[in-house]
């Protein structure tokens, strides 16, 4: 009998317990102790982020030229400096040199034939004096003058046969003159492959380029390319390189794009639009080829703005909650562009207002609340 007692006893307790705990979650729910921040006018920032390579600003290479011959001579080395217009490479092409001696001998009968035809025009006033002898003033003036036509018919065809052969002579000379090989830009002789030279690889012969001036190249998509424009500040950070940053500007957003082909192998490609970024200081720790994040700021502008940590989503509809008279109020919101920190606000609320900050699960619209 006791024993039932104490187990009803028990029970009892446990029951007062469970009600008290659930009471104390209950209270503590409906007046829960929030954060808060005004709706109000700042400084927002769109931004848009591009993987990039960090490349020389000004860099060629040379490859291989067949049809230029065999390459007799190379003219510099690793480390040298060169100036644009610096000779690199002396191709030998002994078809090219045929070909100008044959043309230099075409050329020599052509004005030979031009000076034997003037001598000739040259003669007819003799001659006519001889004829006039033999056969009268006015049959020798008509004979001599059909051969005058004629010679001078011929002396227009021998010209024009002259300019020809001059013609294929300056072809000649600057394919002769392509042999030799020079430098585009300044810069210095970074690589000069032996492989290459040799006709084993078919990699670069030489690789010139600015060792010191660096750019970010990267591309973008058809949608970033309308945002991103040229003077626009950028911040790239590395992977590799932690806890530094580096500022610079994006020189060149290409008009034309370049063609990629689609992962899948179909017919299908993706427009990307080159870009290029130049630092601000160019005294990065990292190499040609290191891979740069770069956060681009495309625009900046005074927005009303809310705390990101203040926005919920249900669905596709953003919602806040405001504190009125002690009580969190639900409100849906409409929201513009994003930044690190806050959201632009293009209706729902009114400049002022209180937003509460990282607002919990529980909270429901109506609760009472503390504001810290």
């Amino acid at each position: 009998m006791k024993k039932k007692i104490w187990i009803s006893i028990g029970v009892v307790v446990l029951i007062l317990v469970l009600v008290g705990v659930n009471v104390f979650r209950t209270m503590g729910k409906e007046n829960l102790t929030v954060e808060t921040a005004k709706v109000e006018e700042r400084e927002i920032t769109g931004n848009v982020m591009v993987p990039g390579t960090l490349s020389l600003s000004q860099e060629d290479f040379l490859y291989l030229e067949p049809e230029n011959g065999e390459i007799s001579e190379v003219l510099v080395k690793e480390g040298d400096q060169v100036e644009k217009g610096t000779p690199l490479l002396q191709y030998e092409n002994e078809q090219l040199q045929l070909e100008k001696e044959q043309n230099a001998l075409s050329l020599e009968s052509a004005y030979l034939r031009i000076n034997q035809i003037k001598d000739q025009i040259d003669a007819l006033d003799d001659k006519e004096k001889d004829l006039e002898d033999q056969v009268g003033e006015k049959e020798a003036e008509e004979t001599v003058e059909a051969e005058r036509n004629q010679l001078n018919t011929d002396l227009k065809v021998a010209d024009l046969e002259a300019r020809q052969v001059q013609l294929q002579k300056e072809t000649i000379d600057e394919k002769i003159g392509q042999l030799e090989v020079k430098s585009k830009i300044v810069g210095t002789v970074l690589s000069v492959d032996e492989d290459a030279l040799a006709g084993r690889a078919q990699t670069p012969i030489l690789h010139i380029g600015k060792a010191d001036e660096f750019v970010v190249k990267a591309t973008i998509s058809e949608y970033d390319s309308l945002k991103i424009k040229e003077e626009q500040p950028v911040t790239l950070k590395s992977d590799v390189i932690l806890d530094k940053e580096w500022k610079g500007t994006v020189s060149k957003v290409s008009l034309l794009p370049v063609q990629t082909e689609n992962l899948m192998g179909n017919e299908d490609t993706a427009v990307q639009y080159p870009i290029e970024v130049t630092l601000d200081n160019q005294d990065i720790e990292a190499k040609p080829g290191f891979k740069l994040i770069m956060d681009i700021e495309t625009e900046k502008r005074k927005v009303q703005a809310i705390p990101v940590e203040a926005v919920k989503q249900d669905g596709e509809d953003y919602f806040v909650f405001i504190v009125e008279e002690g009580k969190a109020i639900r409100k849906d919101v409409k929201l513009g562009a994003t930044s690190d920190e806050f959201m632009e606000l293009t209706s729902g609320l009114e400049n002022g207002q209180e937003v509460i900050i990282n607002p919990p699960d529980s909270l429901q619209n109506g609760m009472e609340v503390s504001v810290k």
